[in-house]
């Protein structure tokens, strides 16, 4: 008879940490201000970019900027978010509402997104997985994923709860010859074409 083995150990449990742990040890200098990290469930994640990446997020904030309204809303790059007490995702770029000259002592929530994006180089199960939970828990109206292997971005529209944790009900793929929409309370503002936020092929 095979004797099963449990896939943890009894006695043996990862430490997970909260936002308020995460922002006292950055405020000490434990985790120094200058590295880039993200607590996403309680996990904490060291986060390294390359230039591909570095490229689409760039080109993707400098399109979209044009596009939204500047009194009522900020594209921001690669910054930390508020979601829960376990959670401090930094997504690649977000819309959120409210002007870009105002400012906030308080980091700005992800239930302020209007649009979230990622660019996926070598993030795969944090892009079609965590973070697509926990920005659709936060209803986010359009979770853009920005896959660079497959040269395609990918949007989630429809944000809903389904059990535990949060889903998008619509996803459509957008390949590399189409355009994708960008669309704000049900109007559309314009449109960005793929192959625009996407690296030349190598």
């Amino acid at each position: 008879m095979a004797t099963q083995t449990s896939t943890t150990d009894a006695c043996r449990r990862p430490y997970r940490f909260t936002v308020t742990q995460l922002e006292r040890m950055i405020e000490t200098g434990v985790i120094p201000d200058s590295t880039d990290v993200e607590l996403i469930r309680g996990r904490l994640y060291r986060m390294t970019k390359n230039e591909p990446h570095s490229f689409s997020v760039e080109q993707i904030a400098d399109l979209l900027r044009p596009l939204f309204p500047r009194e009522g809303f900020n594209v921001r790059e690669e910054k930390s978010m508020a979601h829960d007490r376990r959670s401090m995702p930094e997504p690649d770029v977000a819309v959120v509402r409210g002007g870009r000259g105002v400012f906030r002592p308080r980091l700005r929530s992800t239930s302020e997104a209007v649009l979230i994006v990622e660019v996926c180089h070598s993030t795969k199960r944090a892009d079609y997985h965590d973070k697509l939970s926990l920005y659709a828990e936060a209803g986010a109206p359009a979770y853009w994923i920005v896959d660079l292997e497959a040269r395609a971005i990918i949007v989630h529209t429809e944000p809903t709860s389904h059990g535990p944790r949060g889903v998008f009900e619509r996803v459509e793929a957008f390949a590399d010859d189409a355009s994708v929409p960008v669309v704000l309370d049900g109007r559309e503002l314009g449109r960005i074409a793929v192959k625009d936020v996407l690296p030349p092929k190598s």
